[in-house]
């Protein structure tokens, strides 16, 4: 997953509020003051965030504004028409008056609860438009004389917080046509507030603005608090279309006034960002080349997994995982799991299972998902598949004249058997026609001894090429007293 991070040259972005004239009232005093709330050259409004049509020009009918000057009281004023854009007092006779030549007015919208000048709390539903029109946070600060033959001024807003928009591009071909989708979208603010012009608080979830069913082109829009970037916090999250949830980590740089776009590319077990464009929020325009550099994420430097080595029996699986990547915040931590032998044994791409196909060796190699070429390999035994019979010591019965004894596939031929006393002499053979012997196990008396044999006068143990026939010299004696075991270990004929 490739995580883009921003860092962008600092522009000074002003937002003012589209023209709107003062609607006379009877009983205005002549020292009160009107106060024109204008866009100047940028023609784009504050209570529609999420727009990008010409709705952007209006402001809508019951929006508020709050200005304080000097001492006075803070006045709330109120547009009272989108269509004609005029503007009351919202409480009557409840005004500004101009009671020196010169006045330092203060303005901040929205007008909500907990909301002024030097605080804000990022609204984390911005679900539906009045939601995110509500985290659209603006202050101004502006000394102005009273102007000759007349009372009316200008105030220019600043935007706090910088706009988000996460697109949906497109789909890997991983996912069947009625997978690609995504659900429950987050995206998450730097911080969850501002406290006199600086972020407060903790990293914030946002519930943002949907635009489309979850498919290609459905865009998800929020507004979050600008801020340094912090390579370890959750960006984006969603799930998709097969219940499986994914993230883009690292919240990037950003600054108040400007829209950033991620276009996403979603695929199984990663999310790419695709392309990122950064533009004026309010023009719309898209900043130049220096003013918006593109930086790859970090990056994976080393890969632990669980084993580097394991032995795997024919048919039997085994699960491989990731112990730990270097560094710990690394933006994509996800890894494909491969073969190189797959005759001899194979691996789930994503899960890291590995299952035994035939007796030999094989590489299994995890590689990071995120371009930065590192792997890590675990070396695979696999064994033949095997049976064990044992024979104990009331297993092993017979004639007196007899010189064989067969049980559970397995016959041993000697130059003499003495059934009672459980004892087989002067040599023989063992042999199977249920595979051949990997390994031959006495534990009695004995004197055994050939090719292969190796061990004590109590334990004898033959180990060699495998084989259906195994000869011994000597004798396993249980003499009537002791307790004969053979255990026999076979690699099956199928």
């Amino acid at each position: 997953m490739k995580t883009r991070y921003i860092a962008f040259a600092a522009l000074a972005l002003m937002g003012t509020l589209a023209g709107c004239q003062k609607e006379s009232f009877p009983s205005r005093p002549d020292n009160a003051v009107s106060v024109n709330f204008s866009v100047g050259s940028m023609l784009a409004t504050r209570s529609n965030a999420a727009a990008t049509d010409a709705s952007q020009t209006k402001f809508n009918s019951g929006d508020q504004i709050a200005v304080s000057t000097n001492d006075q009281e803070a006045v709330i004023y109120k547009c009272t028409s989108t269509e004609d854009q005029t503007w009351t007092e919202a409480e009557t006779n409840k005004f500004l008056l101009w009671t020196q030549s010169t006045l330092t007015f203060s303005a901040y919208y929205p007008v909500t609860d907990g909301t002024s000048m030097t605080a804000f709390t990022l609204p984390a539903d911005q679900s539906i438009e009045a939601y995110i029109n509500a985290a659209d946070y603006m202050t101004v600060t502006k000394t102005i004389a009273r102007p000759s033959g007349g009372s009316d001024i200008s105030l220019e807003l600043q935007r706090q917080t910088a706009r988000v928009i996460v697109r949906i591009s497109g789909f890997n071909d991983q996912y069947a046509p009625d997978k690609k989708t995504v659900s429950n979208v987050r995206i998450y603010s730097a911080a969850s507030g501002i406290a006199d012009g600086n972020p407060t608080g903790s990293s914030s979830e946002i519930n943002p603005y949907a635009q489309g069913n979850g498919g290609q082109g459905t865009t998800y829009t929020a507004l979050v608090v600008p801020g340094n970037s912090d390579d370890s916090a959750d960006f984006i999250t969603l799930t998709d279309g097969e219940g499986s949830p994914l993230k883009v980590k690292g919240i990037p740089e950003m600054q108040a006034g400007y829209s950033y776009t991620f276009n996403l590319t979603v695929g199984k077990n990663k999310i790419e960002v695709t392309s990122v464009t950064v533009t004026d929020w309010t023009t719309g325009e898209t900043l130049a080349g220096g003013q918006a550099e593109e930086q790859t994420g970090v990056k994976v430097t080393a890969i632990l997994l669980n084993k580097t080595e394991t032995t795997i029996a024919k048919g039997s699986s085994e699960t491989l995982s990731v112990s730990a990547v270097t560094p710990d915040n690394a933006t994509d931590q996800t890894v494909t799991w491969s073969s190189d032998n797959t005759d001899v044994a194979t691996v789930d791409a994503t899960t890291g299972v590995v299952t035994a196909v035939a007796a030999g060796t094989a590489n299994i190699t995890a590689t990071a998902n995120d371009g930065s070429g590192v792997t890590a390999t675990c070396a695979v035994t696999v064994t033949p598949a095997t049976i064990t019979v044992t024979w104990n010591n009331n297993d092993i019965t017979g004639n007196h004249s007899d010189s064989s004894f067969t049980k559970d596939g397995v016959t041993i031929t000697a130059g003499m058997i003495d059934f009672e006393d459980k004892n087989f002499m002067a040599g023989g053979t063992f042999t199977t026609a249920s595979g051949k012997f990997t390994k031959i196990k006495v534990t009695a008396p004995n004197s055994v001894s050939g090719t292969g044999w190796s061990g004590s006068t109590t334990e004898k143990t033959w180990e060699g090429d495998a084989s259906s026939s195994v000869s011994f010299s000597g004798d396993i004696m249980g003499m009537g007293e002791y307790d004969v075991t053979i255990v026999f270990t076979i690699e099956p004929t199928n």
